[in-house]
């Protein structure tokens, strides 16, 4: 733990002291806060991981989740008379809350996930997006509030879910910063593997980790050259012999760049040397995955399965994995598109979960997801434009389970969340979802806040959504910082 006192008892500290200290009371609030802080250190030995899917292009959310209820059907199909699912094939969800008075059913390629979320381990996360403070139709269209950068933009909402940035102004991600965070509290180990992970290359959840990012290919660890293997083949060891030279040579070089590259190299060359072993000599999964070549989730998320499983040679307390999945920008041919996209996506999210019940993990690793935006609830022939609001899943055992967060827009065009064409306004930020997760991991109110500064705009209690059973229970009995001093303000 670092010997400086964190933001939030910092904060602690200099709000604590305005107690009037002679009364009995006073006294016996110090008592308490000193327990509760106690009791919100995150635990050395708690090993916790989320999994950030992102759906590149935006989903269309509209033909994910869809009214069964006859009234609400009837205005969704009005709006997309060429998109619309059939009422019968929609799969009913037993919703518990936040349905909203109506009866909701799943796109039928998504019978996977209707099991977890009736089974209680899923749960959706409604008209999330990109917002940085509280909008309504009025001050969108009067520019009375500070928007998202360049919204409907691909690239510029990508960076906005992923860093709170924009394409020109590009930030940390915000999965790096939790992780990074996550450093001070003795939670990532600097000797094992980096704790951003990435399964989909360079990206902007856990760009500028101070750690690093450690990349994988799908499979699992690719060592870097079979040239560089260990073998008896005359050719191997002379060109392994080779290389090393040249990088000590490059280490020992004039150039700071020259220097740092190599350094790099010879880091990347030791960890996968090191991560190939770790995942290799776990224990093997046996849960079943849908086959790779049908489903291009699989074999990413299996991996991720066996790195968990590989956690402790890992020398890993906190994983923070990144999966991408394209194909979503759904302009045209969404019927046939989408359904399979829908498909690939319930059944490799659910094999997943599988895996984390055989290894002994589902209620230490949540999953969600995340996209550009949500798309337009008008069609433009046979598919969907760009929008804003979306929904989103939370998958795993810690999940409060049946339960729609959020306000799900209704699905009418000119509602009052319409922006034009059925461009619905986010009723929750991602920086909620994100926050939540990051208290999730450990993390306290004062460190959520820093990472997350946008909130500040949406009032108190805005840091946290409660779908996450055991950080209910701890901050529902002990969160200091907004119930017991005032939410720090």
């Amino acid at each position: 733990m670092s010997e400086h006192p964190s933001p939030s008892r910092r904060r602690f500290l200099a709000q604590s002291a305005q107690i009037a200290l002679g009364s009995a009371a006073a006294w016996a609030t110090m008592g308490q806060l000193q327990l509760v802080q106690a009791a919100t250190r995150p635990q050395p030995d708690d090993f916790r991981a989320m999994v950030c899917i992102y759906l590149f292009g935006g989903n269309d959310s509209f033909n994910m989740l869809v009214p069964r209820t006859a009234s609400a059907y009837t205005q969704y199909q009005a709006a997309r008379p060429a998109l619309s699912i059939p009422q019968a094939s929609l799969l009913p969800l037993n919703a518990l809350s936040g349905t909203g008075g109506v009866d909701w059913g799943l796109h039928p390629a998504m019978a996977e996930m209707q099991a977890l979320f009736n089974g209680g381990q899923a749960a959706l996360l409604a008209n999330v997006g990109p917002l940085v403070a509280p909008t309504t139709k009025a001050t969108y269209q009067n520019r009375s509030v500070p928007l998202p950068p360049e919204l409907f933009s691909h690239v510029d909402q990508q960076a906005y879910s992923l860093s709170m940035g924009s394409e020109t102004a590009a930030k940390t991600g915000w999965g790096a910063r939790i992780a990074d965070r996550l450093g001070d509290y003795g939670l990532v180990s600097g000797e094992g593997l980096p704790a951003s992970i990435s399964l989909s290359g360079s990206n902007m959840w856990q760009a500028g980790a101070g750690q690093g990012i450690y990349t994988m290919g799908s499979t699992g660890p690719s060592r870097i050259n079979d040239t560089l293997r260990d073998s008896t083949w005359t050719r191997t060891i002379p060109r392994r012999e080779a290389f090393y030279k040249l990088l000590d040579s490059a280490q020992r070089d004039a150039s700071v760049f020259t220097r740092e590259h190599a350094r790099t190299s010879r880091r990347a060359i030791e960890f996968s040397e090191f991560a190939y072993n770790a995942i290799n000599s776990a224990p093997a999964i046996t849960t079943a995955f849908p086959t790779p070549s049908s489903n291009r989730l699989s074999d990413p998320l299996r991996t991720v399965a066996r790195t968990i499983a590989a956690r402790q040679a890992l020398g890993q307390k906190r994983q923070v994995f990144f999966v991408g999945l394209g194909g979503w920008d759904t302009h045209d041919n969404l019927i046939v598109d989408h359904e399979r996209l829908l498909g690939t996506l319930s059944a490799a999210m659910a094999a997943f979960y599988r895996a984390t019940v055989e290894l002994g993990v589902s209620e230490q690793v949540t999953t969600f997801t995340l996209s550009d935006f949500g798309r337009t609830l008008n069609n433009n022939g046979d598919g969907s434009d760009h929008g804003w609001g979306g929904h989103s899943w939370m998958l795993g055992g810690d999940v409060v389970g049946r339960k729609i967060y959020g306000q799900v827009a209704e699905m009418r065009l000119g509602s009052d969340l319409d922006v034009g064409r059925g461009r619905m306004i986010p009723t929750t930020a991602i920086e909620q979802l994100g926050s939540t997760m990051a208290r999730w991991f450990g993390l306290r109110y004062g460190d959520a806040m820093e990472i997350f500064p946008n909130l500040r705009n949406f009032g108190t209690g805005a840091d946290y959504l409660p779908m996450l059973a055991s950080s209910n229970r701890l901050l529902n009995e002990v969160d200091f910082d907004r119930r017991l001093i005032g939410g720090g303000k």
